[in-house]
């Protein structure tokens, strides 16, 4: 089945007669409610995921719930389109958009009920359509209901006689089966009765499936256990590649619509695909373009590093609004005094950890590597300011460093409440960096002695009491 969206355009359609988007950068907020509740419920907001490709941000919303009233609110603040996705529903946003939903909790879970007992056969009959629009109401927005369209293949999951099937496949074969089964699938679309707007985002999401089972050559072949010879997966995957003759019959690169297609789960295939078969120069390879170099420049806006203005005015205007935006929360005056901001050391980024420690000799030099999205990392930094005036008056210096998947103004507030230097780094940089025994994971902490040298590293947050019993090592 495929995956349900909410589309609510914000200007005319384009020659794809796709929804396309005023290019600017606004909040996009969804109004939530639930009805039919009963006395004495309690909602909270559902669970959901959104961009963690978000410009500015570090790839969460604004949020707020009245659990009593049974309504929430999400914000995002956004300069492209985001398929927000609740529990087995979507929403796309667009910047600027306000969409109001309704939830009906009972309702939706008996959707879900036979959306699991029913067979896959028979699932999309006017029964399942009748109960999503029981389960959900979304005003002003389309594509909300499911397609009585029938997909192949992996989408539903590898059977066992599935994988025996293809386990020998060679790419070129594999290819060819993903193509047939897309072609079978575009078909079924073809005959139903929707709306041109409607046909070309669903033909956004068949294409999607077919990037997506490209990729899943190997994984086909692993399932089960069909192949584990070593040697015959190698094989198997120098074949992978996303140069495809049917390149030519796809639309999703020839309007930067097609953006629509990389939101769920194929952002890296639909780029990847561009580049293979050497369609940077379609609208959306030049769109992709155009990010990449806003992304690379927001790095250093959120690194506080120097940007010349020239460099701000070649970027399209709504990734100058966000850059911009990051810039002004720097120049703030600090809430307190607490932290120190401090800008990088000059030199590669394998002498920036060497040339910090180095300016605290004679002091032992906790070094706590973190991120405002990460929930043991900010457990971790609230229990260390228990024990901080101690270890302080004892000559150790606090180091905390992040990078730009950080929230800028969560940083920001965050260095305000925890004395020590801060630093915040370009997130490409960290390997390069060389930091001792990081595994990419945070958080991660440095002890080093106040000769410079590294004395303990620690993985994970494991207490207060095991950092304690690390320094009480250290005279």
């Amino acid at each position: 089945m495929l995956a349900l969206a909410a589309c609510a355009p914000s200007t005319s359609p384009t020659s794809t007669a796709l929804p396309t988007w005023e290019r600017k950068s606004a909040p996009a907020v969804i109004l939530g409610r639930y009805v039919n509740r009963e006395p004495g419920d309690k909602d909270k907001i559902p669970g959901f995921w959104g961009n963690h490709e978000s410009l500015k941000g570090d790839g969460r919303p604004e949020v707020s719930t009245d659990s009593v009233a049974g309504t929430f609110a999400i914000t995002w603040d956004i300069c492209y389109p985001l398929k927000h996705d609740f529990q087995g529903w979507s929403v796309m946003l667009f910047p600027g958009d306000t969409v109001r939903v309704d939830f009906n909790k009972k309702a939706f879970d008996e959707y879900q009920a036979y959306n699991r007992e029913t067979p896959r056969d028979s699932i999309t009959t006017p029964k399942l359509r009748e109960l999503w629009k029981k389960a959900i109401h979304i005003e002003g927005a389309s594509f909300e209901l499911p397609l009585p369209i029938h997909m192949k293949g992996i989408e539903l999951g590898v059977t066992r006689d599935y994988s025996i099937a293809h386990a020998h496949d060679t790419f070129d074969e594999w290819r060819e089966v993903c193509w047939n089964e897309f072609q079978e699938v575009v078909g079924q679309l073809d005959t139903l009765d929707l709306g041109a707007k409607e046909k070309a985002y669903h033909r956004m999401l068949i294409e999607q499936d077919y990037l997506a089972k490209l990729r899943n050559f190997i994984f086909v072949k692993k399932s089960w256990g069909i192949i584990t010879d070593k040697d015959s997966l190698v094989m198997y995957e120098k074949q992978f590649t996303f140069k495809d003759p049917h390149a030519p019959e796809l639309t999703y690169y020839r309007d930067i619509t097609g953006f629509y297609a990389c939101l769920n789960n194929m952002f890296d295939e639909g780029r990847e695909y561009i580049q293979a078969n050497e369609l940077e120069d379609s609208p959306l390879g030049r769109w992709f373009k155009e990010l990449d170099e806003a992304k690379a420049v927001m790095a250093q806006a959120k690194a506080n590093q120097p940007i010349a203005e020239s460099e701000l005015d070649a970027l399209s205007p709504e990734f100058q609004v966000q850059i911009r935006e990051v810039q002004a929360l720097f120049k703030q005056e600090a809430a307190s005094n607490e932290g120190v901001r401090r800008t990088l050391p000059e030199g590669a980024p394998r002498e920036w950890l060497p040339k910090i420690v180095a300016e605290h000799k004679g002091h032992i030099v906790f070094v706590d590597f973190w991120a405002t999205w990460c929930g043991p990392c900010r457990t971790g930094m609230k229990a260390m300011e228990t024990v901080k005036e101690e270890l302080t008056a004892k000559g150790v210096d606090f180091i905390y460093i992040t990078d730009t998947s950080s929230s800028s103004d969560e940083w920001l507030n965050d260095v305000a409440q925890h004395a020590g230097d801060h630093y915040i780094v370009p997130k490409e940089k960290m390997q390069e960096m060389q930091i001792p025994d990081y595994e990419n994971a945070i958080p991660h902490y440095l002890i080093y002695d106040r000769e410079g040298k590294l004395a303990k590293t620690i993985v994970g947050w494991s207490g207060v009491e095991k950092m304690m019993q690390e320094f009480s090592k250290l005279k």
